[in-house]
């Protein structure tokens, strides 16, 4: 097997996961999705205290909350899946050999289904609803780390492209 292939079915499989993960964890009630994410917000809480106890991310919990949430829980998650969608689709593709359009049309579209489908999810979740701009934010975090994961790949692919 070539290099490229066994990369692509690694790629693949950790996409797959990490998008899996993500529409699965849309299910997850109001209470089981506040707590995990106030874990985390706690263990950030705690480090920023011994830093400097009176900062307002210690004595303001709750905006803290929403906040690592929406980064943590919305945009860095779907960033995560951005990369690994993109490289997905970078590498069947030969590493931009072919069709740089196709790969950016279905990274984007792959990115707007997650996120409408995670959000969906939460309609059948008690205590959860759908929220148009969680929508907005899950997207932003794909798009962008998405976005930049194919710009390395198209420089890469120039560069070695000259060098020929």
């Amino acid at each position: 097997m070539k290099k490229t292939t066994i990369a692509f079915y690694i790629f693949l499989v950790l996409s797959i996961a990490v998008n899996v993960f993500i529409i699965v964890e849309g299910g997850i009630g109001g209470e089981g999705s506040a707590n995990q994410s106030f874990s985390i917000t706690q263990i950030f809480i705690d480090f920023v205290k011994n830093i400097n106890p009176n900062s307002p991310i210690v004595t303001d919990p709750e905006t803290t909350h929403y906040v690592i949430r929406k980064l943590v829980g919305h945009f860095g998650l779907f960033g995560v899946s951005g990369i690994l969608t993109t490289v997905t689709y970078c590498l069947i593709n030969d590493g931009l050999n072919k069709r740089k359009v196709e790969i950016i049309i279905s990274s984007i579209f792959t990115g707007l289904l997650v996120a409408f489908i995670s959000e969906l999810m939460q309609l059948f979740a008690p205590g959860r609803v759908f929220a148009i701009a969680d929508v907005g934010i899950d997207f932003s975090g794909y798009f962008l780390f998405g976005g930049i994961t194919f710009l390395i790949f198209y420089l890469v692919h120039n560069k070695k492209e000259k060098n020929k």
